[in-house]
């Protein structure tokens, strides 16, 4: 069983535990609770004046049904000084009874949109579309009242045209608040993703690093556990004079010692980590890798700064190389400090002609977003540390430069 399998087997947490976790809920949902508790707030003012009493468009309503004649509570309640013909007052009182029967559906719609939001559930966007609906209905319900022009006026020296103009104002509040939100909402799971494969990667590589450090212990047991067999071939070989033969056992030998040798290229754990695993892929795929560093006693990067910077850099290399068939393929690494300063230069053959832009390279990959994604975590990370990034390309080979100051990310 590898270091994998076991990583693979870890028991997943308990039933129970999963049930009960609650899930952290997005900035839109927070937005939508927001102005969920408003809008329910604001559709329970009392606002409509019957007979010296203001009621609830509920208790409109309720009144309404109770007497069985809308229209008389209508002109109670609006044109109780007024004389309308009967055929407006009839078509003002539907309409009006309509658009309260509407905004009542809406609170009981929104009141279930609030409950899914505070039990995080995701639910559809249909806020924008009731507005426009009731306010359809109430344009209508002005046109009526505008074929009497005292009713127009008697209509906005009402608390109705206020009521009303709020309504508008939540729903435009509302709207914004959601798109904001989901902007948001949007980049914080761009980013949570970004530290998810960092994540992955950063695991990975340790489990590459542990199975190849196992390997090799195994290997050179082995080689010492048959070391006196070796020597007495190699003891044959040199009585015999057979030096080719000598030399092809040796070089035998040095391939089984040497096969899963970990370097130390720099002193850093994390990088060595990537520059042995990126070097053993490049070697795999046929690609020669010469890595010339120096020992850092520090570096200003994390863990997860260094994956998404030399990460990303040395895959792109790779990948880069991998679609060349026609000549040899080689990524020469570069890795120097000088007084205060840290110097990065990772060269690799393309066939494709690169065009460098201001933080952004034309991507021939297939998911070109993704490769822009990586791009981007490069630049943040040179970005942070107020480094210089620079890249171009030369011939048939590409070029990428990094310069870092040390005394910046020291203070």
């Amino acid at each position: 069983m590898t270091i994998t399998d076991t990583v693979k087997q870890k028991k997943p947490k308990h039933k129970l535990l999963e049930k009960y976790t609650v899930k952290e809920r997005t900035r839109k949902q927070k937005a939508d609770i927001f102005m969920g508790i408003v809008f329910q707030i604001y559709l329970c003012i009392p606002w409509i004046n019957i007979n010296g009493k203001y009621n609830t468009i509920h208790m409109y309503l309720i009144k309404a049904f109770r007497q069985n004649d809308y229209v008389d509570i209508y002109i109670q309640t609006f044109l109780k000084n007024h004389t309308w013909p009967q055929q407006y007052s009839r078509m003002a009182a539907l309409i009006f009874l309509l658009s309260m029967i509407v905004m009542l559906l809406v609170q009981c719609l929104e009141l279930f949109k609030l409950y899914q939001n505070i039990k995080g559930i995701n639910n559809s966007n249909y806020l924008l579309a009731i507005g426009i609906a009731w306010f359809a209905v109430f344009y209508i319900f002005l046109a009526a009242l505008d074929a009497h022009s005292e009713g127009l006026i008697k209509l906005y020296s009402m608390p109705a045209y206020f009521y009303m103009i709020t309504f508008l104002v939540l729903i435009v509040v509302w709207i914004f608040l959601d798109m904001q939100a989901n902007i948001w909402d949007d980049e914080t799971a761009k980013h949570k993703a970004e530290l998810e494969e960092c994540d992955k990667k950063l695991l990975q590589m340790k489990i590459n690093s542990l199975e190849a450090q196992y390997k090799e212990m195994l290997k050179s047991r082995k080689v010492v556990h048959d070391m006196k067999n070796h020597l007495l071939a190699l003891k044959n070989y040199s009585l015999e004079q057979d030096w080719i033969g000598l030399d092809n056992y040796l070089n035998e030998l040095s391939e089984d010692i040497l096969d899963y040798n970990y370097q130390i290229w720099t002193g850093n754990r994390m990088l060595d980590m990537i520059l042995n695993e990126k070097s053993k892929e490049a070697k795999d795929k046929k690609i020669d890798m010469q890595i010339n560093t120096e020992v850092f006693t520090t570096l200003p990067f994390t863990d997860r700064e260094i994956i998404s910077l030399f990460g990303n850099l040395l895959d792109n290399a790779i990948e880069a190389c991998e679609r060349i068939t026609d000549k040899n393929t080689w990524i020469h690494i570069k890795m120097k400090k000088k007084n205060q300063l840290l110097y990065f230069e990772i060269k690799n053959t393309t066939e494709h002609i690169v065009q460098p832009l201001p933080g952004k390279f034309i991507s021939t990959k297939t998911n070109g977003t993704l490769h822009g994604y990586g791009m981007k975590n490069i630049m943040d990370v040179v970005e942070k540390y107020r480094g210089i990034f620079q890249s171009q390309m030369v011939e048939d080979y590409f070029v990428v430069m990094i310069s870092v100051y040390a005394d910046i990310y020291s203070k």
